[in-house]
């Protein structure tokens, strides 16, 4: 069952119930303290100063400042209160938010930027923890400051009551229907402002490219469109706000005009008070305020239910099967048995057969495009195949769970995925427990003892975001690191050695075979002259596999292998 924006906000308000009770019980009070505080002006006018009366005058004063005073502390305790109950559900959805974008298959973080990622998790939940707070306030507060208001008006005087509150529902239906207007305009501000962001952050992954090749200029003006896009969207949503504001205004300003004209006559001419005339002054004036915050509220009811919305879209994705069988024995054979995958009606793999069995190193080659890092991605469980089944020791894959089965793969492919941690760090966070004796073999098989040398910290050196401090064949190594260290039954070489120098990555190659000769190796290569003693080689084309057997076996028979090795077209 999908969830509504509605559910979401009562869901997480209500985890936060204690602060939100605390948090509306002084804020009523507050609007209780503004609601008095002009009946103690209509007395102290109309009873303390006709008679001359010091002594009721000073009681009067003194009680003001008291209420004043209380209700300084209460806005204080309130401001704190509220924003500590908007960071609580921030954070908490955050989390949710997170844990589900992080549980998504790969594809997921190919169809979405991810700046627009970045923005749902930071910008939105702002605004969404800005509407818990002040809009809640905002709109239950000024909805009985209104109508309390109207009460005690019609209490005073109904003739004067009519006659003011005459341009109030006019206003109201204006502020609704230039609202109306705005929802369009946030709703593509929004998109707009993800689209920037996203923008900036992939400028920004990519920024030596850019400047290697002299694109800077490049850059700035895909940067000037998105921006420029941002701000016609602004533009649209500038003149509705810039009406309403002003509305509000001339509202106040007309009423208050009302007030002294008719308020005058009916002192004139039915014998009303001086006391009831400013007290009309200052209820209205807390009608303009509390108008002006409602108005202020259409802009953050139009991010924060934009942010609860976009957030819901993520929320409410359909999590990935995960399979109830433990995987407890080691892997001893892998079957891709009539799988067929296609990407936006591009056939990748159509019928794909191939068994391999415990122990057996085999490489899969081919011409770029052709499904090799297809084949690697269905195992990997990031992409999941139209057709067809693996099975894992004769069990369907999609059956196992993640995690008993991804703890048995070790999975080095070409991209270099560094945390802006330390060296040991980096090479740790596959494996929660280990042993100094397997940390050990891990940094010894994988040469990384060569980059500690090269800085004055050691393991502990710290490599930046990306592992800028380090060089690509660097953070190979520490890939290659994290295989040894997690011991898997299953290892997929994905390019995972093509920045390596010919004397790392043929020692390191040798290592893997030599600790793991009992284990499945599957590569997927384009230096074909690495795979010598590999047992077997299937060549992929078209047509799935379309050559198989030894390197030697593959050069005889002077096919596609053959021309793939001589670089013939």
């Amino acid at each position: 069952m999908k969830t509504t924006s509605l559910n979401s906000l009562l869901y997480y308000l209500n985890k936060e119930k204690k602060l939100l009770t605390f948090f509306l019980s002084v804020r009523l009070l507050m609007t209780a303290i503004d609601i008095y505080s002009p009946l103690l002006i209509k007395n102290l006018i109309d009873d303390a100063l006709p008679t001359k009366n010091i002594n009721l005058l000073l009681k009067f004063s003194i009680i003001l400042i008291i209420l004043y005073i209380i209700r300084l502390i209460f806005a204080v305790n309130s401001q704190a209160n509220g924003k500590l109950m908007g960071s609580k559900i921030k954070q908490s959805m955050r989390n949710d938010l997170v844990k589900k974008i992080l549980s998504q298959p790969s594809e997921f973080f190919k169809k979405n930027q991810n700046g627009d990622l970045i923005s749902r998790v930071i910008s939105d939940l702002d605004s969404v923890s800005t509407l818990c707070h002040r809009g809640l306030e905002d709109f239950i507060f000024s909805v009985i400051t209104i109508i309390a208001s109207i009460f005690i008006m019609i209490d005073f005087d109904l003739k004067l009551s009519l006659i003011t509150l005459f341009p109030l529902p006019l206003t109201l239906y204006f502020v609704y229907k230039e609202n109306k207007k705005m929802k369009t305009a946030h709703r593509l501000v929004r998109k707009n402002s993800g689209l920037l962001s996203s923008n900036i952050h992939d400028t920004l992954r990519t920024i030596s490219f850019l400047k290697d090749n002299c694109l800077e200029n490049f850059a700035q003006n895909r940067f000037f469109e998105k921006n420029e896009t941002l701000l016609d969207s602004e533009k649209k949503n500038m003149i509705p706000s810039s009406l309403i504001v002003s509305g509000v205004t001339f509202y106040s300003n007309i009423t208050q005009l009302i007030i002294i004209l008719a308020g005058g006559y009916l002192y004139i001419k039915d014998g009303i008070t001086m006391g009831i005339i400013l007290s009309f002054l200052l209820l209205v004036d807390r009608f303009r305020l509390r108008i002006m915050r409602m108005v202020g509220l259409v802009d953050i009811y139009q991010k924060g239910i934009s942010g609860v919305n976009r957030f819901n879209e993520i929320i409410n994705l359909e999590d990935r099967i995960n399979g109830n069988i433990n995987l407890t024995e080691s892997i001893k054979s892998i079957e891709f048995k009539n799988i067929s995958f296609s990407f936006e009606n591009n056939n990748i793999l159509n019928n794909f057969n191939l068994k391999i069995n415990k122990g057996e190193k085999i490489a899969l080659v081919g011409e770029s495009g052709i499904g090799k890092s297809t084949t690697a991605g269905l195992l990997k469980r990031s992409i999941i195949p139209i057709r067809g089944e693996i099975l894992i020791n004769n069990i369907p894959l999609n059956e196992i769970s993640f995690k008993s089965y991804l703890n048995k793969l070790a999975i080095v492919d070409q991209s270099d995925y560094i945390i802006n941690g330390s060296i040991i760090e980096n090479i740790t966070l596959v494996k929660e427990k280990f042993s100094d004796e397997e940390i050990n073999f891990a940094i010894d098989k994988s040469y990384v003892y060569e980059i500690f040398d090269k800085f004055s910290d050691g393991e502990n050196t710290i490599i930046g975001e990306g592992g800028v401090h380090v060089s690509s064949g660097q953070r190979q190594k520490i890939a290659m690191a994290r295989l040894f260290l997690k011991n898997p039954d299953l290892i997929l070489l994905d390019e995972a050695t093509n920045a390596l120098d010919i004397i790392n990555e043929k020692s390191i190659l040798k290592n893997i075979k030599e600790e793991y000769s009992d284990r499945i190796l599957i590569a997927i290569t384009h230096r074909l002259s690495l795979l010598e003693d590999f047992d077997k080689i299937y060549v992929l084309g078209e047509n799935n596999i379309v050559e198989e057997g030894s390197f030697i076996e593959l050069l005889e028979l002077k096919g596609k292998f053959y021309k793939l090795y001589n670089g013939i077209r």
